[in-house]
């Protein structure tokens, strides 16, 4: 007997064998009986066919359910005389069970169902309702990154002041820069900067990692916008008038970090730096620049343990709680996306939806973003306080992002924040945001909500702004045995009450001392006054860190209540010249060292990101025993104190990269380009390099990308030589 096609039977009676004639065509019924035997179905199917099937085991046998999206269990009940099944169903009512049950359910839900011809079940189940989605509409916009503003508050945040790392990039340059080293991990750290001009800065060189693909920092220089790099690094120049000649100048850096690797190589990836891992100044390296940075609020210190540590990151909405539900936004301007915007830096977006989902079924949604992929901005989406993507608009390739059940409510009121970051100033804004419906299914699946904490002022509040400022006044560059004057201002602002029994002290490195040379306390400071403090400081004999931390503190009295106020900065220790005669670089102390792939690596070649793992430096086939392994972008700065006269040095693409690779290379005294090769590429012998480096005090091996990314560019400076008086 068969059903469904064509099937002819052969049957050879000496060795037992029956012959079955069919065609793959949907799905054929074969019954087959006699001898005495217990009948047999056989179902002969196509692979489309095959797909409608499910199989569950039960207590009395396997259950075959034909049909339904997905069959999540099946449940002998009533000594086999009943199964339970439970799953999840879109538009065909049909099912088909084959068993020995006399009764189904479905869901909990009799199923009238009648026995086919080949002995299986048949009925009707619930198919899913229509799903009809709200617009997105009534959006409100405010513009952030107010830590771009010269006179922004950081006092609360940390000074990078470490010299040493936990990361397998190493230590390139002190102090270490690099975000998780301060207990950020992720989402986006905020780093501003502090320098004195000397008349000499005329830009600013910044390299960052963000992991992956989706390389981003923006900088801005006291308030200016210098320009954002997707590449990993880059060389902004100071606009004319834009730095201070006297006091602070501000240096305000947005970066993000996309993640850590998974180390599938085992090569410690998942420990490289995020963040800034670097930052010169052009034209005056011996300028140094004091950074404070801020990421996630409270860095490991969760402040919403609820939605966890992967939930938020470092802008300043998110420290505010501007991406919860029941932020108080009504003071904020009304928007329609999609829109433009021309402000580089932060703004936020932010709506509430009302959704009304069947109930008794399981309905997927997610945000969407449509726009011109030539505008370039990221974004961050929020639902109901939970973090669900991150958006590169002119990277893609993901446009929209899942929401889970349990973070949306489909029976409810859901609010949805989205932080904007432009990357210039002229193609940002945010594009359409929708809700997508991935698919709704009559389901036996229950999911509790989550629970989403609201915005909660007190929990969210800004620190406040101190009642004092105190600024410490000290050299960017010291030397072993040499004393130096170290000044400490503190000023009340004119809004402010006055501030009373001012006592300072100044925290110094072990080794170093200091002594009183002005005032010891201050009776009283009027608004809009200040008083200052001075110290002799006298650093230790020997080799000085290239770079230390002096802290001023304050304690004071101010509304009759004791306060305390402190100023950090860094001070750069300048090593000896090198000695008369021929000196190898790699056995000189960096100023500072950059790179662009790892660290730079001494008498071996860049090798991977971990610091130690070069191979023996090699070009076209000669291999070097001295000399410096790079990636571009690359700088790594000498002292030389005016003390040298000629620098030497075969540069070439390392042999490591299988003979990929692009890369120039240039040799930069006090700022001033002396030399820059053409273009090098992999294979291609070394280029010796000879220059005058006459009067110089700092020089800068640079280690260029060629204009065409810094992939393979694995640049060597083979037996680097200074010849020194």
């Amino acid at each position: 007997m068969s059903s469904g096609g064509a099937v002819t039977t052969t049957w050879d009676a000496t060795t037992g064998d029956l012959r079955l004639n069919y065609r793959h065509n949907g799905l054929v019924r074969i019954g087959i009986s006699g001898a005495g035997s217990r009948p047999l179905l056989l179902l002969v199917g196509d692979k489309a066919t095959a797909e409608t099937f499910w199989r569950q085991d039960t207590a009395t046998g396997p259950v075959l359910v034909r049909g339904t999206h997905l069959l999540r269990g099946a449940t002998s009940l009533d000594g086999g005389r009943t199964v339970a099944l439970t799953g999840d169903n879109a538009d065909d009512k049909d099912i088909e069970v084959f068993t020995s049950a006399e009764h189904i359910t479905w869901n909990g839900v009799p199923v009238r169902t009648r026995t086919g011809a080949a002995g299986s079940r048949t009925g009707t189940i619930p198919v899913a309702a229509p799903v009809t989605l709200p617009e997105l509409t009534g959006w409100k916009h405010a513009e952030e990154s107010p830590e771009a503003a010269p006179g922004f508050d950081d006092s609360g945040w940390q000074v990078a002041d470490r010299t040493s790392t936990n990361s397998a990039s190493g230590v390139n340059s002190l102090p270490v820069l690099y975000a998780d080293d301060y207990g950020f991990h992720t989402g986006n750290t905020w780093y501003r900067g502090r320098f004195r001009s000397s008349g000499k800065e005329t830009g600013i060189h910044l390299a960052s990692d963000s992991g992956g693909g989706a390389q981003a920092f923006s900088a801005w220089l006291n308030g200016t916008f210098l320009g954002s790099s997707t590449t990993g690094s880059a060389d902004f120049t100071f606009p004319a008038g834009s730095v201070r000649a006297s006091g602070d100048n501000v240096i305000s850096v947005l970066t993000v970090n996309m993640g850590h690797e998974e180390d599938y190589n085992s090569s410690n990836g998942n420990r490289t730096a995020r963040g800034l891992t670097a930052a010169s100044l052009t034209g005056a390296p011996l300028t140094t620049t004091t950074w404070r940075l801020q990421g996630v609020r409270g860095g490991e210190d969760l402040q919403d343990p609820v939605r966890g540590p992967l939930a938020t990151g470092g802008l300043y909405g998110e420290r505010a709680g501007w991406s919860l539900p029941g932020f108080p936004d009504q003071g904020w301007s009304r928007a329609s996306l999609p829109t433009s915007d021309t402000r580089p830096g932060v703004s936020w977006y932010r709506t509430d939806v009302a959704l009304n989902l069947p109930h008794g079924q399981d309905t997927s949604l997610g945000l969407t973003i449509d726009d011109d992929p030539s505008r370039k901005y990221r974004a961050t989406l929020y639902v109901n306080g939970w973090q669900v993507g991150n958006y590169v608009n002119y990277l893609g390739p993901q446009h929209t992002f899942p929401v889970p059940d349990g973070i949306l409510n489909p029976d409810g009121v859901n609010s949805i924040a989205v932080a904007v970051w432009n990357l210039d100033g002229s193609t940002g804004g945010l594009g359409k945001v929708s809700l997508t419906d991935y698919g709704s299914y009559a389901s036996s699946l229950r999911v509790a909500q989550n629970d989403s904490p609201r915005y909660d002022a007190r929990t969210y509040a800004m620190p406040k702004r101190p009642g004092t400022a105190v600024t410490l006044d000290v050299p960017d560059t010291v030397q072993s045995g040499q004393a130096f004057t170290a000044e400490a201002t503190v000023r009340v602002p004119e809004d402010q009450p006055p501030a009373t029994r001012l006592t300072p002290s100044l925290a110094l490195p072990d080794g170093w001392t200091a002594s009183a040379a002005g005032p010891a306390s201050a009776d009283r400071v009027l608004p809009g006054s200040s008083a200052a403090f001075t110290w002799q400081v006298q650093p230790p004999a020997g080799t000085l860190p290239t770079a230390s931390a002096l802290t001023a503190t304050v304690d004071y009295l101010q509304r009759g209540r004791p306060a305390v106020n402190s100023d950090e900065r860094i001070v750069d220790g300048i090593p000896a010249p090198p000695q008369a005669g021929r000196i190898a670089v790699s056995d000189l102390p960096f100023l500072s060292a950059t790179n662009g792939w790892g660290p730079v690596e001494r008498d071996s070649s860049n090798g991977e990101r971990a610091a130690g793992d070069g191979r023996e430096i090699t070009v076209a086939g000669v291999a070097y025993p001295k000399g410096l392994g790079t990636n571009s972008d690359s700088d790594v700065e000498v002292y030389l104190g005016g003390r040298c006269s000629r620098l030497t040095a075969d540069v070439g693409v390392d042999d490591e990269t299988g003979g990929s690779g692009t890369v120039a290379f240039s040799v930069i005294a006090d700022g001033r380009t002396l030399v820059t090769t053409p273009t090098i590429r992999g294979r291609q012998a070394a280029v010796p390099i000879d220059v005058d480096v006459s009067g110089a005090q700092v020089v800068d091996l640079h280690t260029g990308d060629a204009a065409d990314g810094n992939g393979n560019d694995h640049g060597d400076w083979a037996l680097p030589t200074l010849t020194c008086s």
